[in-house]
């Protein structure tokens, strides 16, 4: 798995969203999860060389054989956030010109063609690696705009003293990206998807969810933007 993405991943402490429900299907189907973190870029590489069992957070947009893959097992989304106090209106990419704003690393060149052309050579436009420092300058009024997994977000907010907690609002600019495990062995794939419909249906999944206070896409009442596999997000 990748590298500490909060609340997904945290590897201090070998927890995190996809961490925690990944081990707890795996004990469930009476196997232990030894995890492995490497950078983002080489979790393919090291299923395909045969090195691991299993691989998270992938898709078919990665340099991986998409018959290998799971169902779907977690959801992120890149949306772009503001003070709700300063009441801007931003209802697509476009809308965003003008305003000083602050993306990950790399947004330029992950969150498609239209902003990147928009908004790359912008002079009040700049990406951060450091994604708790884009929720600090945000809510600080440093900047108009951040843009980042809005689960992410939610994570680093909630952990900031009450009187920095202002107000945001959540403009959903970019699609839903979905991510499967890269899982070899087609018995253990198989397993793998049984125990996670399981999951899904008796409420286990949106357990943990809530325990790590992420977004559920999966929800009727989630957000309608249309679940996407491109690997539009901030896990880079």
């Amino acid at each position: 798995m990748g590298w500490t993405k909060a609340p997904y991943v945290i590897e201090e402490n070998d927890s995190g969203f996809e961490v925690e429900l990944v081990r707890a299907i795996l004990l469930e189907m009476g196997h232990e999860m030894i995890p492995i973190y490497v950078p983002f870029g080489r979790t393919a590489s090291f299923v395909r060389s045969g090195e691991v069992d299993m691989g998270l957070t992938l898709n078919p947009w990665h340099d991986i054989d998409p018959a290998i893959l799971s169902n779907n097992y977690v959801h992120y989304q890149n949306v772009a956030i503001t003070r709700t106090d300063r009441n801007l209106q931003i209802n697509q990419v476009k809308d965003l010109l003008g305003y000083s704003i602050i993306g990950f690393q790399t947004a330029s060149s992950v969150l498609g063609d239209e902003f990147g052309k928009l908004l790359a050579h912008q002079k009040n436009y700049m990406e951060l690696a450091q994604q708790d420092r884009q929720v600090h300058l945000l809510l600080l009024g440093s900047v108009d705009v951040a843009v980042l997994d809005r689960n992410i977000f939610e994570h680093i907010k909630k952990g900031l003293p009450q009187e920095k907690q202002h107000d945001t609002t959540i403009h959903e600019l970019f699609p839903v990206s979905s991510y499967s495990a890269a899982i070899p062995d087609p018995y253990l794939r198989s397993q793998f998807n049984q125990i996670l419909a399981k999951f899904i249906e008796d409420g286990r999944y949106q357990s943990l969810l809530e325990e790590f206070g992420l977004f559920n896409f999966l929800s009727e009442k989630s957000s309608t933007s249309t679940i996407n596999p491109n690997p539009v997000n901030s896990y880079n």
